[in-house]
């Protein structure tokens, strides 16, 4: 049984862990669907799903629920989850509708996601964890930027 400080901080990870679970698992439906038969959209779309919308959002999510001494409140989790998703789903319509607005909307909602991730662990008594959580939040914002660079050389093309 959870106490209920555990409670309260797996509470604050839910929407994260679910949300994550099912962009997995709807990830790895695309790339059996498209195993047979690739394309190139499809293969990326999978990878975004379970490795971003996935993975990242899952360890995001648990990071700023377990490591700050103080958690944040309901509100500013709901927007960091709706900032952070509609980034997503900006970006992978964006990509496969061949929209370049929409992927640079989609990437700067993401990025404000990934600051609000930041900003929600700033009181973390937690430094090792704490340094590797913000280093995986850099790095994904960077690869973020890479993503909007390919976007633009895929425009311009």
């Amino acid at each position: 049984m959870l106490t209920p400080t555990a409670e309260t901080r797996w509470h604050a990870a839910q929407p994260f862990v679910v949300t994550g679970a099912v962009a997995i698992i709807a990830g790895g439906f695309i790339a059996a669907g498209v195993a047979r038969r690739p394309l190139q959209h499809l293969v990326w779309m999978s990878a975004y799903l379970v490795l971003v919308a996935g993975i990242a959002q899952i360890v995001f999510g648990a990071g700023q629920a377990w490591l700050p001494t103080r958690l944040a409140g309901t509100r500013w989790i709901a927007a960091e989850w709706g900032i952070f998703n509609l980034g997503n789903a900006g970006v992978i319509t964006g990509t496969l509708m061949g929209s370049f607005p929409l992927v640079l909307v989609g990437t700067l909602l993401f990025a404000v996601g990934i600051a609000l991730f930041l900003l929600g662990t700033h009181a973390a008594n937690r430094r090792g964890w704490l340094l590797g959580y913000r280093v995986l939040l850099g790095l994904i914002f960077l690869s973020s930027l890479v993503g909007l660079a390919l976007s633009v050389r895929a425009r311009l093309g």
